[in-house]
């Protein structure tokens, strides 16, 4: 009986050391497993092909609408004055933004900013306003030293950019939609030459020039620099008050 005893207690020492290993070896793979499993995890996370292409860490937030530009301007189906375009031109200054988010590379914008626009005409032609009607006439009989139209407009913009990083982490951006104008002042001033000598200065306030308008506007440009165009959608006066004349240009703008 003390041998049979002895030989089971012998059994179950020899038993325990095997079972023993095998939960070391089977823990041992678990832990592996486990490893393996936080390392494709962290891979998955934090390191996308996605992610590595286009190095987005996060969807953008700032647009290039606010900056101070340059414009070149003219205007379109100008009958009976010639416009000067060597000294027609627009500065803009957009002060502030809104923007929101929409994917990885888009973003809406909103704003606002100014626009103070200057066209001169050359000749003796220019912007006169006579019996409730503006138009451009040529002054046979006197001399006039300069003729400018002056339009100031606040702008609002509803713009779509897109952004993304090319080369060495620059980026580049296209946006485009509609500017609403907000008219702030508008003049048609004429600088005539007197025979005795002097200059006569007469002023058209408000020569039948709309409240509200609206242009197609495109921008593309990197960093903090972009060319850019712009079209109005409506004519520069009232209708059947004035000529249909739209306004257009091209400029550069630092952001």
């Amino acid at each position: 009986m003390k041998r049979i005893s002895g030989l089971i207690v012998c059994a179950l020492l020899m038993i325990s050391p095997v079972r023993a290993q095998e939960n070391v070896t089977t823990n041992t793979k678990t832990a592996g497993e486990t490893n393996n499993r936080d390392f494709h995890s962290t891979i998955l996370l934090n390191g996308s092909s996605y992610d590595f292409i286009f190095n987005w860490k996060k969807k953008p937030a700032e647009s290039h609408w606010k900056g101070l530009g340059f414009a070149f301007s003219n205007l379109e189906n100008v009958q009976g004055a010639d416009l000067n375009p060597n000294r027609s031109y627009s500065v803009l200054l957009n002060l502030t933004d809104c923007t929101v988010p929409l994917s990885y590379h888009f973003l809406f914008v909103t704003g606002l900013g100014f626009d103070w626009s200057r066209y001169h005409f050359t000749g003796n032609t220019g912007l006169r306003y006579a019996d409730g009607i503006a138009g451009f006439f040529k002054d046979t009989e006197r001399e006039y030293k300069s003729s400018k139209l002056l339009v100031y407009y606040a702008t609002i913009p509803f713009l779509l950019e897109y952004q993304t990083k090319i080369g060495n982490g620059h980026y580049f951006f296209l946006s485009g939609g509609v500017e609403g104008l907000v008219k702030c002042y508008s003049k048609s001033q004429l600088d005539i030459r007197l025979p005795q000598g002097g200059i006569e200065k007469i002023h058209y306030r408000n020569p039948n020039i709309p409240p509200l308008n609206a242009r197609m506007v495109l921008r593309t440009g990197f960093e903090h620099f972009s060319f850019f165009g712009y079209y109005q959608l409506f004519s520069m006066f009232d209708k059947g008050k004035g000529p249909d004349v739209r306004a257009f240009g091209i400029g550069l703008m630092l952001h």
